[in-house]
């Protein structure tokens, strides 16, 4: 993964990726600087806190994209694992700031096998960097989605989410 800026509070890296004739942007979420959850958990202040992270990294991304040499890149995707049972509500609000949303089911054996592995490597992640988070989750109840967004739909949140959250 690349880092893109110096910037403690930026949540996110990339990698250019480029399949057949089309490039795009893989986004990670950089670990060490996700802000950890308390041992009573998630709160109001919290949530808050990330989402600035979370709105500011990306914004400093596209800058970050649009002064590249990949400029021209215009999809940005990801690949996420929740390890909780109602995950509707969290897939509802990553359509709602503008995501594409597939979850990733394996159709045989073998890319199950794979999945489970990458939702292991992603669970042992959170373990060592964010242990507070992983509480009431459960491991075999986990998916994996990868999230689309477009270049001009995240210009598009990230002012929307200034003005209503004043990031």
């Amino acid at each position: 993964m690349k880092i893109f800026t110096d910037n403690p509070e930026c949540i996110l890296r990339y990698k250019l990726v480029r399949k057949k004739s089309k490039t795009f942007v893989e986004l990670h979420l950089w670990n060490e600087h996700l802000p950890q959850i308390p041992s009573e958990g998630i709160d109001l202040f919290w949530g808050k806190r990330f989402q600035r992270l979370f709105f500011n990294s990306l914004k400093e991304l596209l800058d970050f994209v649009e002064r590249s040499s990949f400029s021209d890149v215009e999809w940005f995707m990801g690949e996420i694992a929740f390890f909780f049972k109602n995950q509707d509500k969290v897939v509802r609000f990553l359509k709602k700031l503008g995501f594409i949303v597939y979850p990733i089911e394996g159709r045989n054996i073998f890319q199950r096998f794979f999945i489970f592995l990458k939702n292991g490597y992603s669970f042992c992640l959170i373990y060592a960097y964010n242990p507070n988070s992983l509480r009431g989750k459960d491991f075999f109840s986990r998916k994996r989605y990868q999230l689309w967004i477009e270049k001009d739909k995240i210009r598009s949140v990230y002012e929307e989410a200034k003005k209503v959250y004043k990031t």
